[in-house]
């Protein structure tokens, strides 16, 4: 049927079968018969001859021809996206835990962008719960993680040790915590319960808020090395509190090789290089 349009479009512009055969590259019995097809097949005259060579239009071919040169332009201009790979990006959505979205994302993304021109990242930030549960339900890809986890159907690789420090003057009786399910704050309650601590709580509920309370000398939290600087005081703390795992995650039920390219890559880079290189 498309070369029956196509024909009948360049027929309907020379008038002229011979001329439309040499356009179209084929013969003119082949044009004939392609028009009687079409015809045959509509049901419809849509060509009267004119002599030997040229031929008049019926009101049904003038009918039709605007609306079949639409429909060949749409096509080609389909044909045309579908041929080239910037109209299908893969979409890549990265959910992360806090710290991991400040001071470790950032610094893979360059790599991430120039080694995958063809797909479109999202990221989002979410406590490490909430991570776990878009990976689960596919509505993330790719996940970042502060802590282990044993979840089903989850990936797990360790990408990064991240050091822990204690945060805020020494002094202070108050104690700054993250909010439920955050990362943060399963270390900072293990280190209170085994230290049999009962200090005055502040809740925060992201590490900007907390970072601002410790460098205004609010409180005190154990938080990761890479958030405190020479506007908070700190202190290293016991080697059996002192480190994290920072985990990278994905469903175990998601085959898109794209995305699998994109988890084995991360796998691939030297975070530690990355991280202590800025």
């Amino acid at each position: 049927m498309f070369e029956w349009l196509n024909t009948f479009k360049i027929v309907y512009e020379t008038r002229n079968f011979s001329l439309a055969a040499k356009r179209l590259f084929i013969s003119q019995p082949t044009v004939s018969l392609q028009i009687q097809k079409l015809e045959k097949n509509l049901n419809v005259k849509l060509f009267y001859r004119n002599g030997k060579q040229f031929i008049n239009t019926t009101q049904e071919a003038d009918y039709l021809y605007p609306k079949v040169v639409s429909i060949l332009d749409n096509l080609n201009t389909s044909l045309s996206k579908v041929s080239n790979k910037e109209n299908f990006k893969t979409n890549c959505i990265i959910s992360c835990s806090n710290t991991t979205a400040i001071h470790l994302v950032p610094k893979i993304m360059p790599k991430l962008l120039v080694e995958f021109p063809l797909v479109n990242f999202n990221i989002q930030m979410k406590n490490t719960n909430n991570v776990i549960e878009s990976i689960q339900r596919n509505e993330s890809h790719i996940g970042f993680l502060e802590r282990d986890i044993d979840a089903k159907d989850i990936s797990k690789t360790i990408i990064y040790q991240d050091e822990l420090v204690l945060a805020g003057p020494k002094e202070s009786e108050i104690w700054i915590m993250r909010e439920n399910n955050s990362g943060l704050r399963f270390f900072n309650e293990i280190y209170l319960f085994e230290k049999n601590l009962t200090p005055s709580i502040v809740c925060v509920d992201n590490n900007d808020i907390l970072l601002e309370l410790l460098k205004n000398r609010v409180g005190k939290s154990i938080v990761s090395k890479l958030m405190v600087n020479e506007l908070v005081e700190w202190e290293e703390i016991e080697k059996k509190y002192n480190t994290r795992d920072f985990l990278l995650i994905k469903n175990t039920n998601n085959h898109n090789d794209e995305l699998l390219n994109i988890y084995n890559y991360i796998q691939s880079i030297d975070i530690v290089q990355l991280i202590n290189k800025n």
